[in-house]
């Protein structure tokens, strides 16, 4: 091979590079990470999960129908997608959506389980928000069946808890519990990476911890979160903990003088395996001052 034809074939090879990855972080194609709805998988008997295309969505299979927990990012692709792979382990109709917070990647195809004949259960609270956020206020779909802070939804044998213990990723946030299979759906409350208030929102550092103060009160053996595997008790426990950590050091520093541009340079997070934007500080120290 010549080399000018050496050097045509490594810049059009880069160039490939370059177009795929740039086109895996926009979302497309089946291959980008999360963007993609995954193949179906049991977590317990008549319980699964389905990954990526947005948040977690679980999926309770009872006798009389199934119980979807979030709908993903808004498209006709990530709707086909989980319904392809719940028709993969069961027949039975969707007869309820319930939707942890009014995020888009949540709340994304609730109008099409509602044209396909389901009753999508929220807080109030979500129906709200849903209605005010400029990324969700166009979204179809709100949720047809509220209530104001605790509801029981029974369908054929299984029992689902819906719990709203305050405010923390945003100020609608739900805890959905499966008592018979002890596993908790805590969605954005739990992450991988660094936590996201949405202040905006509704959102909550104070509140965060004691939503998971009444998570840890549950009987459970797993915490399903937005994004990610399922955590432990032990895991949700070091979680509440870390984030603890946060807001009383934030607190500290403000006790002992630091104004709310000093804050971020004041709060030592990286032990914690976390980084905060700017604007959480001056958020939270305008939380913090008003608890004072």
């Amino acid at each position: 091979m010549s080399r000018r034809s050496f050097c045509v074939l490594a810049l059009a090879t880069m160039m490939a590079v370059i177009s795929a990855a740039t086109f895996a972080q926009r979302g497309g194609g089946r291959g980008g990470a999360g963007q993609t709805v995954e193949k179906i998988k049991m977590l317990k008997p008549n319980l699964y999960e389905i990954t990526g295309g947005g948040a977690n969505t679980l999926i309770r299979v009872t006798t009389q129908g199934l119980i979807v927990v979030d709908t993903k990012n808004p498209g006709d692709e990530n709707f086909n997608r989980v319904m392809e792979e719940i028709k993969s382990v069961t027949n039975q109709p969707v007869k309820y959506v319930i939707n942890t917070h009014h995020h888009p990647d949540h709340v994304g195809n609730n109008q099409k389980f509602i044209d396909a004949g389901a009753t999508v259960v929220a807080l109030e609270a979500l129906k709200t928000w849903m209605g005010n956020d400029p990324r969700t206020k166009d979204i179809p779909g709100r949720p047809t069946q509220t209530f104001a802070k605790d509801y029981t939804l029974k369908l054929g044998d299984a029992e689902v808890k819906l719990y709203s213990f305050g405010r923390g990723h945003t100020g609608d946030d739900t805890m959905v519990y499966f008592p018979d299979t002890k596993v908790v759906m805590v969605s954005d409350q739990i992450t991988d990476a660094t936590p996201i208030v949405d202040f905006a929102n509704g959102g909550s550092a104070v509140e965060w911890t004691k939503i998971l103060d009444g998570v840890l009160a549950l009987d459970f053996e797993q915490a399903i979160p937005g994004r990610g595997e399922p955590k432990s008790k032990a895991d949700v426990q070091a979680y509440r903990a870390k984030f603890d950590t946060v807001v009383k050091r934030a607190s500290d520093a403000i006790k002992a003088g630091a104004t709310k541009d000093q804050l971020a340079m004041q709060v030592k997070t990286d032990d914690l395996g976390w980084t905060f934007q700017p604007a959480f500080y001056g958020s939270l120290y305008d939380e913090l001052s008003k608890t004072k």
